[in-house]
């Protein structure tokens, strides 16, 4: 791959762009899976109109899909170009739409503002490696928020507004979290790339999601 142009790179994938029309991009799984299944749910969401890019082809670790155009919400954030309330809602959103479509549709189970990418079309939900079917809807929701409250509780400048976006997302989903708070933190606790000191904060995060849902209303 070394004569392609890497255009991203995550903890578990690289990303390359293809030669050509510019319109697609490799991504390569670095543990060598299998991104057929991927593709497949992939293909069947586009297929009932849910923001997900086009795909084109699956082999092995190789995944050929849609090169988007845009920040994701993350970036958009931290420009200031998108406030962090918004982006919380924002998630509670495309979780809400996610789970309203017809069949079996699958959790996410890792839709946090890094896998949301805002194109000229809407925002775009990336990254379904993680994605898997006969889990309930309040799990999905419980683990963005998890991701959320890891960066609240972070050192970093983002955590404010992380925290901002959490009781964001809090407030604008109906969908029971505090259930399934506990399955979310022993599934991201089993997560093989997270680092010792993030493992050891999620007992933390846990505790902050439970206590903002749990908060009266001001």
């Amino acid at each position: 791959m070394d004569e392609l142009e890497i255009v991203g790179r995550g903890r578990a994938a690289d990303v390359y762009a293809l030669p050509g029309d510019g319109r697609w991009v490799l991504r390569r799984c670095r543990d060598g899976g299998d991104t057929t299944r991927e593709a497949k749910l992939m293909t069947r969401l586009a297929e009932q109109g849910y923001p997900v890019p086009a795909v084109r082809r699956a082999e092995g670790p190789d995944l050929v899909m849609e090169r988007l155009t845009g920040p994701t919400l993350l970036d958009a954030v931290v420009a200031g170009t998108y406030e962090p309330g918004p982006a919380g809602a924002l998630i509670a959103e495309l979780l809400a739409g996610l789970h309203a479509l017809p069949g079996a549709p699958p959790a996410h189970l890792d839709l946090h503002p890094g896998n949301v990418v805002l194109t000229d079309r809407g925002p775009v939900v990336i990254d379904w490696e993680t994605a898997e079917e006969g889990h309930p809807p309040g799990l999905d929701h419980a683990m963005s928020a998890l991701l959320l409250a890891e960066v609240a509780l972070s050192p970093g400048p983002y955590a404010p507004g992380a925290r901002e976006a959490l009781a964001a997302l809090l407030s604008a989903t109906d969908t029971p979290v505090l259930p399934h708070i506990g399955t979310a933190r022993d599934r991201r606790a089993e997560n093989p790339h997270l680092t010792e000191e993030e493992r050891a904060g999620l007992d933390g995060a846990a505790e902050l999601v439970a206590e903002l849902v749990t908060a009266p209303a001001r």
